[in-house]
């Protein structure tokens, strides 16, 4: 398989949208007849009639605040926004002699790569691990070593910009960026999210030496299972732009023109873990970074954070449904909820919890994330509150 066959092609819409359905989902509502009613608000809760579900106590699912029986047809649904996957994303720049152009290719495609992000709906941040330019003046003609993030994504004059944008000051020499990732764990976790998915991009022309791929992935699970996971459900994803040559397979032998080295160990990395590999000869970064961007949506861009209540209080797993509205026209319908990820193959247009007990999030099973998930022009919408259909 080549590093670009397995990236689900996927309309976009300008210059820097990947998809759009709508981050924030309109929520419905089931009223006397049945039927669903779609508030016009999305942005906070409606109130409820009195007695129905929903209402400005905000206990989503439970009994009328009253504590009587609840009438499942006659009900409100408290509006909720459909939150997209967290996403930390490292990126990794060897920043030696040899890379001053490759950097400058970074520089110039880091912001629209963060604009791609975003417009999907990823929650994300950056941790960028390079050194930043030196502060005296250089002769004209010679390129100015470093990295300094332009804004929007990064502060001005090499700042960081909290909370999306942090850099570790950090020279990343040609062959130890595997090293250097680990060993500035500590300086780098404060700006990691517990629930977030992890992306590692690494940008060299050159190989790991110190660190073999294998160690490497066996250190990283260790320092954090809560941020990376275990060995057999990594929570991380490794993406190399390195000397593999394009239009040869992955971990060929033959490296890119500019390339010092193939950068085996990152593709294994990235083969281990199911990355992009891509060169890092290209003179033009643009369709590089689309590349690990469409990759990373659509790994992540079907998973949505289980609704939780305006007020805080818990929401009954019991009472959430999903609803898609085709863009090119067509009726809204219902997804069915599945018990597990086993269903995905025989009942279309499913979903299911990561935990049936105890739900993180909403998970799109494949052909959903294909369709529903990749209708850049459809509606996604969730309704919590009136009892939905067991699962299937």
């Amino acid at each position: 398989m080549t590093p670009t066959s397995h990236i689900a092609s996927r309309t976009v819409k300008g210059t820097v949208a990947v998809i759009a359905l709508g981050a924030a989902a309109a929520a419905l509502a089931c009223g006397s007849s049945g039927k669903d009613r779609t508030f016009d608000d999305t942005s906070a809760a409606q109130p409820a009639p009195p007695g129905s579900l929903g209402g400005p106590s905000g206990d989503l699912g439970k009994g009328s605040p009253e504590g009587g029986v609840t009438d499942d047809n006659n009900c409100a649904a408290q509006v909720t926004t459909a939150q997209r996957a967290q996403v930390d994303i490292v990126v990794v720049i060897d920043t030696s002699g040899s890379m001053a152009e490759e950097t400058a290719q970074v520089k110039a495609n880091i912001n629209t790569f963060a604009s791609k992000i975003g417009s999907s709906g990823l929650d994300y941040t950056v941790v960028m691990i390079a050194e930043k330019p030196p502060s005296f003046p250089f002769p004209p003609g010679f390129p100015i070593p470093g990295m300094c993030v332009p804004a929007p994504l990064g502060g001005a004059s090499c700042a960081d910009n909290p909370p999306v944008f942090h850099q570790v000051n950090e020279a990343v020499g040609s062959t130890d960026s595997l090293s250097i990732i680990l060993s500035k764990f500590g300086t780098y976790e404060p700006w990691l999210r517990a629930s977030a998915f992890k992306v590692f991009i690494e940008v060299t022309d050159d190989n790991s030496t110190d660190v073999p791929f294998a160690s490497f992935d066996q250190q990283l699970l260790a320092k954090s299972p809560m941020h990376f996971g275990t060995a057999t459900n990594r929570r991380y994803v490794f993406n190399s732009i390195c000397g593999w040559k394009k239009g040869t397979p992955v971990l060929s032998a033959d490296a890119c023109g500019t390339a010092v080295n193939t950068g085996d160990q990152y593709q294994q990395l990235s083969k281990l873990t199911g990355g992009i590999v891509d060169s890092v000869c290209e003179t033009d970064y643009s369709g590089v970074f689309d590349n690990i961007a469409k990759g990373l949506v659509k790994k992540l861009g079907c998973e949505f954070s289980f609704p939780k209540s305006t007020t805080g209080q818990q929401t009954d797993p019991s009472r959430v449904a999903v609803h898609y509205t085709p863009g090119g026209g067509g009726a809204k319908k219902t997804l069915t909820q599945v018990t597990d990820a086993s269903k995905c193959a025989s009942i279309p247009d499913a979903w299911y919890y990561d935990d049936n007990s105890n739900p993180t999030k909403i998970l799109f099973c494949p052909t959903t994330c294909t369709a529903a998930g990749g209708d850049t022009d459809g509606k996604l919408e969730v309704a919590v509150g009136c009892k939905a259909p067991p699962p299937k």
